[in-house]
Formats: structure tokens, sequence, C-alpha cells
């Protein structure tokens, strides 16, 4: 499934056929973060788990970048989305 076969028109519905798939993911990631607000009703608890440094990364930026003041409160914004 190489992107530089022989069948340029292959190559091309393929290629296509990824940007669709892409665009519509970025549409839905919008969406489900659109839906994430900022609250605090209860009494906040202390937990511990593991995930990975770009896992991390990627909820840093992604807190950043809707406004929450630490990665802590947009992972508590996302639970309540559920």
């Amino acid at each position: 499934m190489s992107l530089d076969s022989f069948n340029h028109k292959k190559d091309e519905e393929m290629r296509e056929s990824y940007e669709t798939t892409l665009k519509d993911n970025k549409k839905d990631a919008v969406a489900f973060l659109k839906n994430i607000s900022r609250k605090e009703v209860e009494r906040k608890r202390s937990v511990t788990f593991s995930i990975t440094e770009s896992q991390l990364k990627k909820m840093d930026t992604a807190a950043r970048k809707n406004g929450f003041k630490n990665r802590s409160e947009f992972l508590a914004s996302i639970i309540d989305a559920i």
C-alpha cells in the first residue's frame, strides 16, 4: 500500500482518502473539546496513574491551548465530559 506505486490514479485516491479522514478526525476532536467546561463543584481527591511522556506533552499543550491552568484541571474536565 505504497503511495509511490506505478498507478498514480490509485495513489491520488489514497491521498485524498487520508486527507478526508484526517480532516474528519480533527473536526471531531474540536467538537469534543468545545464540550469541555471549567467547573469545580465537589471535593477533589488525588489519584496516581501512569501515562507516557508524549501523552503528558499533548495534554499540557491542549490544556494551555484551551485556557486551563494545568493538565490536571484539563483532565478533570475531559472526564466530566464523558
